[in-house]
């Protein structure tokens, strides 16, 4: 009798056994531990920086041992220059092949902060504001869609990604004026391309870390939490209850 063919053997099957790595995004206002959370990741470590913020940060890490990398863009961040249209093009382009390369070589990238960075690669799609001095990309789908290449990339790995935002105020929809809500400050929809999202506070010497959805082993259990000074190994260790300290070195 002839084997009958198997009709799904156009797709792959579902696989029940998740990557040990933590892919998340970090939202928080300034000095709330975004940073030095995701320092504590396992190394080597690639940061895509725009703002050249680690000064006063990695100190520590690098003295421990920690091996931790640095990619920097030209902004015309030197006196006399300028921030061109060109420029932007040029440091896209670079964000994505450091992006690629860190992929294949790291074991944990940070993108600090994808706010900076949506707002480079949208004035690089762009290079034009309208009356009010938005930017104005020319293909919205063609900008947000080649950072979803690069999250989807990070996904089809093995490494540890964390997108760091900023925050901003809401506006009112319809009228002026802002809400009073903070929210998070770059590409709509981060949040839901992420795994795991955070977001972390300060008051004091404390520092919060509020965990909203969180996919693993262990994530339904941290949902909707809030730890205080929980460092980046501990908090995978809650993603994955089996994994040991040794895992995330």
């Amino acid at each position: 009798m002839a084997t009958k063919a198997n009709p799904f053997a156009r797709y792959q099957q579902a696989s029940t056994t998740p990557k040990q790595r933590i892919i998340a995004g970090s939202r928080g206002e300034v000095g709330t531990g975004k940073t030095s959370f995701w320092l504590g990741a396992p190394g080597p470590i690639v940061v895509q920086t725009l703002d050249q913020g680690l000064e006063g940060v990695v100190e520590n890490y690098v003295a421990n041992g920690k091996e931790i990398y640095v990619a920097e863009y030209d902004l015309g961040q030197q006196v006399g220059s300028e921030y061109t249209h060109e420029l932007a093009q040029a440091a896209r382009d670079k964000f994505i092949a450091d992006f690629e390369h860190a992929v294949q070589n790291a074991r944990t990238i940070v993108w600090d902060r994808e706010t900076d960075m949506f707002s480079m690669f949208s004035y690089a799609e762009s290079g034009t504001t309208d009356k009010y001095g938005a930017l104005v990309p020319k293909d919205w789908d063609k900008l947000k869609g080649s950072i979803r290449r690069l999250i989807a990339m990070a996904k089809a790995a093995d490494v540890n990604f964390g997108v760091i935002q900023g925050m901003r105020d809401a506006w009112a929809k319809g009228k002026m004026g802002k809400t009073g809500e903070r929210i998070p400050d770059g590409m709509e929809g981060i949040d839901a391309l992420m795994h795991i999202n955070l977001e972390h506070s300060r008051q004091g010497t404390t520092f919060g870390l509020k965990v909203g959805k969180a996919r693993g082993p262990g994530g339904h259990t941290i949902q909707d939490q809030t730890f205080e000074n929980l460092n980046f190994v501990e908090f995978a260790q809650l993603v994955f209850p089996d994994s040991n300290p040794s895992d995330w070195e």
